[in-house]
C-alpha cells in the first residue's frame, strides 16, 4: 500500500536534509506517520546512518553526505516520489547491504542477521535498484520521474 502524503513528506524532508536546509533533529521530529507503506518504514529506518545522533547538526561541511551516498538517497526519494510499491522483506537497515552485517548469531551485535536471512532478502530482487525490487522499475522512474515531468499527476 502506497500512503502518498507520507512517501511527500518524507521525500521533502529527505531533500532538505540532504541539502543541509534542516538538521538531523529537525528531520526526525517531521518524519511522517506511517499507516502501512513498507517504503516508509524501510527508507527512515536506514536514513538514520546518514547522520549522527550525538549532536544537533546539518550535513554541511564536515558533516557533509559522501557522494555516493548522495546518489542513494536521490535513489529513495525517486521511490517515494514514483507510484512503485515497495516489494522487498522487511530487515532492519535495509539500505545497508545485509551481507556487510551478516555474522554468526553467536557474534552478535544490535544490526548482526545471519546469512540465511541475507541471502533471502538478497534474493528477493535486485539489491544494486533498493528501494526498487528491480533495475527495469528504478530505470522507468528515472525515465518518468513525477517531480520533474513538467505535468501534474
Amino acid at each position: 500500500m502506497i500512503d502518498r502524503a507520507a512517501r511527500d513528506q518524507l521525500s521533502g524532508n529527505l531533500r532538505q536534509l540532504i541539502a543541509g536546509s534542516i538538521t538531523n533533529d529537525q528531520f526526525e521530529r517531521t518524519m511522517p506517520v506511517n499507516d502501512g507503506d513498507p517504503a516508509i518504514w524501510a527508507i527512515t529506518d536506514t536514513s538514520w546512518l546518514l547522520y549522527s545522533e550525538m549532536k544537533e547538526h546539518r550535513l554541511v561541511g564536515r558533516h557533509s553526505l559522501d557522494p555516493v551516498w548522495k546518489r542513494e538517497v536521490l535513489r529513495w526519494i525517486l521511490l517515494l516520489d514514483g507510484d512503485f510499491e515497495y516489494h522487498w522483506p522487511k530487515i532492519s537497515l535495509p539500505g545497508l547491504h545485509p551481507m556487510r552485517r551478516a555474522r554468526p548469531m553467536w557474534l552478535s551485535w544490535h544490526n548482526t542477521i545471519s546469512h540465511d536471512r541475507a541471502s533471502g532478502f538478497l534474493a528477493a530482487g535486485d539489491y544494486n535498484a533498493w528501494p526498487f525490487i528491480s533495475r527495469f522499475e528504478y530505470k522507468h522512474a528515472l525515465r518518468h520521474p513525477r517531480r520533474l515531468a513538467g505535468r501534474p499527476r
